[in-house]
């Protein structure tokens, strides 16, 4: 049975790091990636702050060998990136590990990383590895899919799941629906696109943890 794991990295531990050392208001997210030599987590999107300044960083700072913009929807967007896997740090791990992202945001406190691994030698592999990079990681929680967490939530974050629970009590799933994301964002007093990516992740989380897709 395969396993999750949650890991934590500070900021500057993950290439993109020194973006928030211009704008510690954004959030990165990660796309679903298994990676390989040719593709190492190839798209991210950058968040709450106007894509062109986001430009101006990836351009002054070279951490990638070059990237592509694919969506620009003013403060947010999303890049096609090509890294250079020449260079050691927790992106070989992973590579090595052959470990899938299911998940990987970034804010200016830390990097949160979502695997899931065939077995849990995978785990200890990567471990191991950072270990003896001296990179500092934090593993969170690991289970099997389809196992309970200990909060009873299937791996979502108390905030997804009060946004999955509050969408079904709503009606929102009804049809018609009963009501709209608008108005369940406004129940909650954040925003459309903040109430819309809980949903979204959180229902996420529920088939990758509850149905074996892989």
């Amino acid at each position: 049975m395969s396993t999750i794991a949650t890991f934590t990295v500070s900021a500057d531990a993950f290439p993109l790091g020194y973006i928030f050392e211009s704008f510690p208001e954004i959030a990165i997210e990660i796309e679903q990636v298994v990676p390989t030599n040719n593709a190492i987590l190839p798209y991210f999107w950058v968040r709450e702050e106007p894509v062109e300044h986001v430009q101006k960083a990836l351009k002054a700072q070279g951490a990638l060998k070059s990237y592509t913009l694919v969506d620009d929807l003013g403060d947010q967007g999303l890049f096609r990136a090509e890294w250079n896997p020449d260079v050691e740090g927790i992106l070989t791990g992973i590579i090595d590990a052959k470990l899938t992202v299911l998940s990987a945001t970034g804010t200016e406190d830390e990097w949160k990383f979502v695997f899931r691994a065939e077995d849990t030698n995978q785990i200890a592999e990567f471990q191991q590895y950072c270990a003896d990079q001296g990179i500092d990681i934090t593993l969170g929680h690991i289970h099997s899919v389809g196992a309970r967490t200990v909060e009873g939530a299937y791996g979502l974050t108390p905030e997804q799941r009060e946004a999955v629970f509050l969408a079904y009590k709503s009606g929102y799933y009804e049809t018609p629906p009963e009501t709209n994301l608008s108005e369940l964002a406004e129940e909650l007093g954040i925003s459309h696109q903040s109430f819309s990516d809980r949903l979204r992740r959180g229902i996420h989380n529920l088939i990758e943890e509850t149905l074996d897709v892989t």
